[in-house]
């Protein structure tokens, strides 16, 4: 096959080298991919409450002066209580932001409220800061007897309970929302208490993004350029092989058609054919078949390389060596 085809097998082979080179090529230059999502504009605004009070009056847990922060419950010898509401940013400072605290009654009965008052005790608005802060003063003593009040209004309709509430309405790094956080309020005889109270918002925007996904091509493009080379070199291989064995490829095939047709061969010396006409055949083998129609040995001359059928009309020849010489 290679006798006869070897141009076309190689380039065969070179054009499969182009085409593994090219794969590997625009493997390299388009991986696989996929979209991931990543959050852009990330901010986060919380808001919180702490309690402080001031003993005021004679205890035998505290002296008078004492200054309690976030205790536990705070005694009734500290009724002033000092309740700070703060909002903040952790990122970008406030476009702008308005806080308000308000003391806010409720009677309920079976988780529905049937009745609410609501008593401001401070407001804090501000624009381009980080962070606003609300004091309000409460005077728990005044609180503690308006519930008394309360309560004994409502008689067995309900429950009454108070509460220090805040809310918090913003706009930061584009987002509007708004916080909000309830710190309930409770009496003992000797005591009250006031629960901190916290809110937090997170706000981003998704941002889709398509990235290249290392090691996930079925065949890597080091791979491929391999089996390029490789065929790349077999081409060479082909067409180095082709041009060294074909001038020996007339040979073989006169040494076949002479050991095919050596039953019509006869081995001599052939004369020149004078003014005889004389024919030169293709191949050994078309001379052979001249020579069965004709009915005439074929006559080969070693010395000269030639092979000859004579018939009255004309010399028939194969000249080996015209075919050596090729």
């Amino acid at each position: 096959m290679l006798a006869k085809r070897g141009p076309a097998v190689a380039l065969a082979l070179a054009m499969l080298a182009l085409a593994a080179f090219g794969a590997a090529a625009w493997t390299t230059a388009h991986p696989p991919t996929t979209t991931v999502t990543d959050r852009a504009n990330v901010q986060h605004v919380a808001l919180d409450t702490s309690g402080r009070a001031t003993v005021t009056g004679d205890g035998a847990l505290h002296d008078p002066g004492t200054v309690l922060e976030n205790p536990v419950v705070y005694p009734r010898a500290a009724p002033d209580l000092v309740f700070t509401a703060r909002t903040g940013s952790a990122n970008a400072s406030f476009a702008r932001v308005t806080q308000n605290v308000t003391l806010v009654y409720t009677a309920t009965r079976d988780d529905e409220t049937f009745w609410t008052r609501t008593v401001p005790l401070g407001s804090n608005a501000t624009t381009d800061a980080a962070n606003v802060t609300t004091t309000a003063r409460i005077d728990t003593e005044r609180v503690r007897g308006r519930l008394a009040a309360y309560r004994a209004a409502a008689g067995d309709a309900g429950s009454v309970d108070v509460a220090v509430r805040t809310t918090a309405t913003y706009r930061v790094a584009g987002y509007a929302d708004s916080l909000s956080a309830s710190a309930p309020l409770a009496f003992g005889d000797a005591w009250y208490d006031v629960e901190t109270a916290t809110d937090t918002r997170r706000h981003d925007r998704s941002v889709e993004r398509t990235v290249a996904v290392p090691g996930s091509s079925p065949v890597p493009p080091w791979a491929l350029a391999g089996v390029g080379g490789l065929l790349a070199l077999a081409a060479l291989l082909v067409a180095a092989w082709y041009r060294a064995w074909r001038p020996a490829l007339p040979r073989l095939a006169e040494a076949v058609h002479r050991h095919r047709h050596d039953e019509w061969i006869s081995t001599g010396r052939v004369p020149d054919p004078g003014d005889a006409l004389v024919v030169e055949t293709a191949t050994l083998e078309d001379l052979v078949d001249v020579g069965i129609d004709a009915g005439a040995r074929v006559i080969h001359d070693p010395e000269r390389g030639r092979y000859v059928v004579v018939t009255p009309a004309a010399h028939y020849r194969y000249d080996a060596r015209v075919d050596d010489d090729a």
